[in-house]
């Protein structure tokens, strides 16, 4: 058994194991992947930057199938805030993607299989005020009112919605725009993000699910977002109710001891996933310049 220095908590010899933890040698040292940007930019925010974000390619080690690529491209941002200023600039940078696309006709024209229908959507985004919310509670009781398909049941307070939950629900729904899931169970989002402290099974995060186009394209979560843990007792608790080893993220946890650290919130979208979308596409595959899948050679 392992003590962590943070907190009274013992961590089981197994979750040190070497086998457990994937690293790669740089040098003589042993270096570690990054689950995500964030985890890069909460630092960055220290600095006293409003926001950070980038353009960058991340990794998968699942299966690819029609929804999924094992290498992506990503928009990621963290902003020094609360999820509720995080939630207008998505749904801005949404509506600014889709004016983009409405300055580019003749190539959506050329490339989306439903050209009439991504017009529609884009015209339809645009002029929204703002996006719906459900929350996820909601949206799971919608699901059981009508069959209860797409909810995959894991144990009390962990619950999920399926790609076909989500599509079910934008059928239900009957909505022209994205809208919003908030508020998962805590436990089966990951550990950094923020419980809600009136409810506290609940996370303080939100899936923005886009409604297919047309019947069999593309759809479902595009973007994701949380308010991060911000302080550092509530972190190692749900750390250790995640079954996590504590000791690899004690920088991340000492991060919240510092004198200039403030609440910070962020999201990321996938960007060939928003493009299946808008380009009524049924296979994310479709809008990838270079795939690189697991077990296919590919070039470059």
């Amino acid at each position: 058994m392992w003590k962590c220095p943070l907190a009274q908590i013992e961590i089981p010899d197994q979750w040190l194991s070497p086998s457990s933890r994937t690293t790669i040698k740089f040098g003589e040292l042993d270096s570690y992947l990054v689950d995500s940007s964030q985890f890069g930019f909460e630092p960055l925010l220290l600095n006293g930057m409003p926001m950070v974000y980038c353009y960058l390619p991340s990794m998968r080690g699942e299966d690819a199938d029609s929804r999924h690529l094992n290498q992506f491209f990503h928009c990621e941002a963290e902003i020094r805030g609360s999820i509720g200023q995080l939630f207008p600039l998505i749904e801005g940078y949404i509506k600014a993607l889709c004016r983009a696309l409405s300055l580019m006709n003749n190539i959506v024209e050329k490339i989306s299989t439903n050209p009439k229908q991504t017009r529609n959507a884009i015209n339809s985004i645009t002029a929204a005020a703002a996006f719906p919310r459900v929350s996820f509670d909601q949206a799971c009781e919608l699901l059981r009112e009508h069959g209860g398909k797409g909810i995959t049941e894991l144990a009390t307070h962990r619950r999920t919605i399926t790609a076909e939950g989500e599509m079910r629900l934008a059928d239900l729904l009957k909505l022209d725009t994205p809208f919003w899931i908030t508020n998962y169970d805590r436990d089966q989002v990951p550990f950094y993000l923020k419980p809600d402290r009136r409810h506290p099974e609940k996370a303080i995060n939100a899936d923005l699910i886009f409604p297919p186009l047309d019947g069999g394209c593309f759809g479902g979560e595009i973007v994701g977002c949380g308010e991060r843990q911000d302080a550092a007792d509530e972190l190692i608790e749900s750390l250790a109710r995640q079954g996590i080893c504590p000791r690899p993220y004690e920088w991340y946890i000492e991060l919240r001891r510092q004198p200039n650290y403030s609440t910070t919130s962020g999201f990321g979208l996938g960007i060939e996933r928003f493009l299946a979308w808008a380009l009524c596409r049924t296979n994310i595959r479709d809008v990838i310049a270079y795939p690189r899948l697991k077990n296919i050679m590919t070039y470059p």
